[in-house]
Parts: structure tokens; C-alpha cells; sequence
């Protein structure tokens, strides 16, 4: 009994420390916007093979379009920041430049504060961007195209 009443008060001050931790915390980035690598296109290049070994591109990107054909979020044009349809987001992915599996980066829009008594580093993400990859006529890899992204 005595080891569940200090498990409990322990988890409790445990939840004040956070919570009173956000009042401490300070802002890192206000705003940060930053890239990141979800599949390798290029095999040869083993340092992007090896920070993309672990991601579940498939699920990851599936999960973003079933947020959006189930209407939980919206997706926005990147240039105009408009409201996409769901039949633009099916538009596009009927062409075949455009398909899922050319999805190979994420951009991000977070905020992150830091709370230096408590070590604790909280991000926010605002929204998430889809880029395709773009290749040229040799079929090399020419860049990344912004598709959409959803606000969160």
C-alpha cells in the first residue's frame, strides 16, 4: 500500500513539474521551418539510406492522405495557401507524377520551447508539407516539388 501511495504522489508532482515547466520555458524558435529526408532515391548514397532506415514511408504518407479523405484536416495549396478539395488531392494523385511513393520530404512548421530547469524541449508542429521527387529524362533525381500541406 505504502509503494502505491508513493508511486501516486510521485506520478503527481511529476504532472505539476511539467505543467509548471511550460511557464518557465522560453522560446527557441518562434518559428522554424525545416526539411527532412523520407526515402532515398539514390541507393549509392549510404548516409541517406542509413537516416531513412527506419521511417515507414508507406504508412507515414498514407496517414497524412487518410487525414485528409476523412476530412479530419484540410489540405492547402502551398503558393496560395487556398483550401484543397478532395478531388484535387485525387486529381493529383491520378497523375502519375505526383504518386504516392514519389513522396520523398516532409516540411515542417513548428514552434519549440525550451524549459532549461527541467530539460525539456516541446515542439509544436503547425503544419506538415508534402513534397514529390521531380526527375529529368535520364531519370535522375532533379529536385522536390511542393504538393500540399495540412495544417494541424
Amino acid at each position: 500500500m505504502a509503494v502505491l501511495l508513493l508511486c501516486l504522489l510521485g506520478c503527481e508532482d511529476k504532472k505539476q513539474e511539467v505543467s509548471s515547466g511550460d511557464m518557465n520555458s522560453t522560446a527557441w524558435a518562434d518559428t522554424i521551418i525545416y526539411e527532412v529526408l523520407i526515402s532515398n532515391p539514390n541507393p549509392l548514397d549510404e548516409w541517406a539510406t542509413t537516416k531513412v532506415k527506419d521511417v515507414q514511408h508507406k504508412k507515414m504518407v498514407d496517414d497524412l492522405f487518410d487525414m485528409i479523405y476523412s476530412g479530419k484536416k484540410k489540405a492547402y495549396h502551398y503558393y496560395t495557401n487556398k483550401a484543397l478539395s478532395i478531388e484535387d488531392i485525387k486529381a493529383m494523385e491520378a497523375d502519375e507524377r505526383y504518386t504516392r511513393n514519389r513522396i520523398g520530404k516532409l516540411q515542417f512548421t513548428e514552434t519549440w520551447r525550451y524549459n532549461k530547469n527541467n530539460l525539456i524541449l516541446k515542439k509544436q508542429i503547425h503544419s506538415i508539407l508534402l513534397a514529390y521527387e521531380l526527375y529529368n529524362e535520364a531519370n535522375e533525381l532533379r529536385g522536390y516539388k511542393a504538393a500540399f500541406y495540412i495544417k494541424l
